[in-house]
């Protein structure tokens, strides 16, 4: 263990000695690592828009006119029962007509009506609208085949393109992630490489006193995992960096459409997910590269 720690500490000392080469690769890796990332952020802030709006969501069932308000309660109690309804709401008629007339402008008019003509209106909130539009689409057909149903009125094809965007935007952070990750791994490698063959000679002295390969490879690998773990911190602060740019648009954003919607930044699991990445494939780079090369620099 105490060997290990000084290997570790002696594969740092020795990336401080070429600062300005060490600088530039770790900014090279911190911005490849934080693209993926960036994308990953807005896939996560994407799905948190889509679970607001899916909050608000409603299938609206008009009941026939000639029911009652007792009738679309009942009607609405039953549906709580259904698999795939969240919530229901009562909309009677009396608080229909009062909404109208708030919200419409003709308010004086509706108040000379000698009778409401306005049906009870049952809104029902699907769960899971996001992730199973096929079984909200089958839900609504349910609904207009209810004998008390007169008109259903839903979203299902808005909500057919977000789940569909929301999946590519997935399928391209899967992409966009594992290209990275090998060019992560591409830079890596090719830096220990080049320090490898730079360290020619002495690694031939060390083959000669009876260094075994492991021995010789240790050190190159804490150099390996130093460039990840100092790349992803740098990934992280210039993601940071990115969400501080945008704040301020989004914040008139959400001004202008009464929102208060706020950017999610990485949580403690996922820093420490990228971290781990990060590290991992620095190790897998120098790894590579060692069992590549190493066996080409013997004596003689």
């Amino acid at each position: 263990m105490v060997s290990h720690v000084h290997t570790a500490k002696e594969a740092l000392r020795r990336m401080r000695r070429t600062p300005f080469a060490m600088a530039l690769t770790l900014l090279v890796i911190a911005v490849t690592l934080a693209l993926p990332t960036s994308f990953h952020l807005l896939v996560k802030n994407l799905r948190m828009v889509g679970g607001d709006l899916e909050a608000t969501n409603e299938i609206s069932l008009y009941l026939k006119p000639d029911l009652s308000n007792d009738a679309g309660r009942k009607l609405a109690d039953r549906l709580k029962s259904h698999a795939q309804i969240a919530e229901t709401r009562v909309v009677t008629k009396e608080a229909g007509i009062e909404q109208l007339k708030t919200y419409s402008g003709f308010g004086e008019a509706l108040s000379t009506l000698n009778f409401n003509p306005l049906p009870v209106v049952i809104g029902i909130r699907p769960k899971d609208s996001l992730a199973q539009p096929e079984q909200v689409e089958r839900l609504v057909a349910e609904l207009k085949a209810l004998p008390e149903a007169d008109l259903v009125q839903s979203d299902i094809q808005w909500m057919h393109r977000l789940h569909a965007m929301l999946q590519v935007a997935e399928r391209s952070f899967g992409v966009l992630g594992v290209l990275l990750g090998a060019a992560v791994v591409f830079i890596i490698g090719n830096t220990i490489r080049l320090e490898l063959y730079g360290r020619r000679e002495e690694i031939i002295v060390q083959k000669l006193l009876g260094a075994t390969d492991r021995f010789i490879r240790r050190p190159f690998l804490y150099t390996g995992f130093w460039f990840g773990f100092l790349g992803s911190i740098g990934a992280w602060i210039v993601v940071g960096v990115m969400l501080l740019v945008v704040r301020a648009p989004i914040h008139q954003l959400n001004m202008l459409y009464g929102s208060d919607f706020s950017l999610a930044f990485l949580g403690f699991q996922e820093s420490v997910l990228l971290v781990g990445i990060a590290c991992f494939l620095g190790v897998a780079g120098a790894f590579a590269v060692l069992i590549q090369h190493l066996r080409d620099v013997r004596p003689g």
